[in-house]
């Protein structure tokens, strides 16, 4: 866990980051000047974060998620940054997902030496929404919302909840549909790889259907186990807010789903702001207006109130 400098090369977007395995790079800051914003985005007026963990896309390229490491550095320039990163695999191969994020565990730890101490949370009475929180998280899509599942499963099962956090949901949580489905494991495919590739996809995505949608109901799969983990007992003791990223020119994950899930989680008790950006598409809603969206970065993190 070396201390790295924010300098970046367009051939090598995130080597300021130290690889802890293919999946989960960290990057501690260093006295250097972060790297300058492009949206304006200044270092926030309250308390930095003592952790932030980064969440991306499912097979996110790196010059594309450094365009999100600058912001962030910009915004808490003091703030020690986790990426988990989320790959096909995980979702065609699920099991053995928690071991992948492991790496990932001890640097948590680290920052927060009380996660575990039972005396300790038991000392805290106060509902989330009082707290300060410590630990903002960010995360992309439908595979980088499973990407927190995987590392809270990696935790262990007797982990005691994170400490107080403010969360940002980009272009997530989706549900299943067939269409979305396909379009999100072969989108970047062209030409003969696309002809080729096709015919497994479908396979996967009818696979897909029939086990956990049909026999199991739409209560089974990775989906609805992300969907679900996001509004359950163990966030619900931990989350100060979160806002929702979306937009109805999402081809992968509908913004109805999104609505959805936003009314059930308003509905349990979480602190909640939606953000529809009209035209947005899928991870790109900054496009539409970034001023917009790192306001409302910054604002989950600060407090709407």
């Amino acid at each position: 866990m070396a201390s790295n400098a924010p300098a970046t090369s367009a051939a090598r977007p995130l080597e300021h980051m130290t690889k802890l395995s293919p999946c989960v790079y960290f990057y501690r800051p260093t006295t250097a000047p972060p790297a300058p914003s492009t949206t304006g985005a200044t270092a926030s007026q309250k308390p930095a974060p003592k952790l932030i963990i980064l969440a991306s896309w499912m097979g996110a390229r790196d010059p594309h998620i450094a365009k999100y490491l600058v912001q962030y550095q910009a915004l808490f320039p003091a703030s020690p940054i986790l990426l988990l990163r989320s790959e096909p695999r995980h979702f065609i191969r699920p099991r053995g997902n928690a071991a992948e994020f492991s790496p990932a565990v001890p640097v948590v730890r680290s920052i927060f030496p009380e996660l575990g101490d039972a005396t300790a949370d038991d000392k805290q009475t106060n509902p989330p929404q009082q707290q300060q929180p410590q630990l903002l998280i960010h995360a992309w899509s439908n595979g980088g919302a499973s990407a927190l599942l995987h590392l809270r499963r990696a935790m262990g099962p007797v982990a005691a909840p994170l400490p107080p956090y403010t969360l940002v949901l980009d272009s997530t949580p989706g549900a299943f549909r067939y269409r979305a489905a396909y379009l999100a494991f072969t989108t970047g495919l062209t030409g003969l790889a696309r002809w080729f590739v096709a015919p497994l996809m479908h396979l996967m995505c009818v696979m897909y259907w029939v086990q956990h949608e049909l026999i199991g109901r739409g209560r089974t799969g990775p989906l609805q186990s992300t969907r679900g983990a996001l509004n359950d007992a163990a966030s619900r003791r931990s989350e100060v807010r979160r806002a929702y990223v979306y937009g109805e020119g999402d081809r992968l994950v509908h913004w109805r789903d999104v609505e959805g899930h936003a009314a059930e989680a308003e509905g349990k008790g979480f602190s909640v702001k939606t953000e529809k950006f009209e035209g947005g598409e899928h991870v790109a809603h900054v496009r539409v207006d970034a001023a917009r969206y790192w306001r409302v970065v910054k604002e989950t993190w600060e407090g709407w109130d």
